[in-house]
């Protein structure tokens, strides 16, 4: 008989969002009998909707929803483990458990935060300042993965980082999945299936992010700005993510203008799953400059599409990729000659063509993306959960 498994988080999220899109793919996971040996008993979470006062959301972070955690960890009601989705929700793991209790950490960037320097330029990696509330709050955080029987990590860099900052609790390595199919080019394409039949003819480079300092939409787009001119009028760009700076940056789109990136299209962060989907498919190129990761979600994305990827030689992103296919964080002029390879093969492929033309999959990023495949995903995570038995 299988052992049950209890999923915990606190405010839901959508599947459009790495924490979220995380947590729903394990939730189908073990509700479909995915996880060999281990199914799905339920999920704990709540939804206070987008009007809440900060009161509400904070009695319910700190005090009710914790206590319904504990309440479970104590009376188990027929679960087996309970597995907090992700590390912004430690704070749950009980003080007192009769079951293991489980927590995937994507990153600590918000628990340590650290200031790195690319080239001359200083990156703030996390939030070094953060409100008196989250100062308590991150040391909850902090205080609650310290409880935890076992820390699962989508990297290698995470992993070194749990080990170093929590070395009494167990930690594994346990890299994320992707439903592969869901992402794979469709055979034959027809004009109704074709997500570039509503394009102009432009070479389409994708960026997915949000405008986080990390993520280094500053440096993208000088690099595309001081691409030749004619190049440029060729490109067209489209960004989809949050545009607004939280740590006080011009927006993405004032970027784009003030570095005379002119064909920029900011999507938003809330395109839909198709929609993106479409984008992959239709792009020349993803460029991902971003210089950490705590997966790196986006160019695994992009290769299980065939579509190439330009990123920055940066981890946690770097462990997905194929070897020497990462480029110099801060080396400007490989960034504009890897993009400008991309542009000449999009005009060597389309310059006889009246409308967009489609990009051949890269057969050889799609192979490689299987080493991250749902199926692989869940058999490292039954091996996760049964070293706990």
């Amino acid at each position: 008989m299988a052992h049950k498994v209890v999923l915990a988080r606190g405010g839901v999220l959508g599947t459009n969002t790495g924490l979220g899109g995380a947590h729903h793919a394990l939730h189908h996971a073990l509700s479909s009998g995915k996880v060999p040996g281990w199914e799905f008993h339920g999920a704990e979470e709540y939804d206070l909707g987008s009007n809440s006062s900060g009161f509400k959301r904070l009695y319910h972070r700190w005090v009710k929803h914790p206590r319904r955690i504990q309440s479970l960890a104590t009376a188990p009601q027929g679960a087996d483990l309970i597995h907090i989705t992700d590390q912004e929700q430690a704070h749950l793991v009980p003080r007192r458990s009769s079951i293991p209790v489980v927590v995937t950490v994507h990153d600590l960037f918000h628990l340590f935060p650290e200031q790195r320097l690319i080239g001359s330029t200083k990156v703030d990696v996390g939030n070094r300042n953060p409100s008196l509330i989250r100062r308590r709050d991150l040391s909850k955080l902090r205080q609650g993965l310290a409880r935890a029987d076992l820390l699962l990590c989508d990297s290698y860099v995470t992993l070194e980082a749990c080990k170093k900052h929590f070395p009494a609790v167990k930690s594994l390595w346990l890299p994320l999945g992707l439903d592969l199919e869901a992402f794979a080019p469709k055979h034959p394409r027809s004009a109704t299936l074709e997500p570039s039949i509503g394009l102009e003819k432009s070479c389409h480079l994708l960026i997915v992010g949000s405008h986080d300092p990390r993520k280094r939409m500053a440096f993208l787009m000088s690099v595309l700005g001081g691409m030749d001119e004619a190049m440029k009028a060729n490109c067209t760009i489209h960004h989809v993510g949050q545009s607004i700076s939280h740590a006080g940056e011009d927006s993405v789109e004032d970027l784009a203008r003030t570095h005379g990136v002119e064909n920029f299209i900011a999507h938003g962060g809330n395109l839909s799953n198709q929609a993106l989907m479409e984008l992959r498919h239709s792009a020349e190129a993803l460029l991902f400059p971003s210089i950490s990761e705590g997966f790196g979600y986006p160019p695994l994305e992009a290769m299980a599409t065939g579509t190439p990827v330009l990123c920055a030689d940066m981890p946690s992103h770097n462990e997905l990729m194929p070897e020497g296919a990462c480029l110099d964080p801060n080396d400007v002029g490989a960034w504009q000659t890897a993009i400008a390879e991309v542009h000449a093969q999009w005009l060597k492929r389309s310059l006889s063509h009246e409308s967009h033309v489609w990009l051949t999959p890269d057969e050889s990023l799609i192979e490689h993306a299987q080493s991250y495949s749902l199926e692989a995903y869940c058999q490292r995570t039954s091996a996760a959960y049964s070293s706990l038995l």
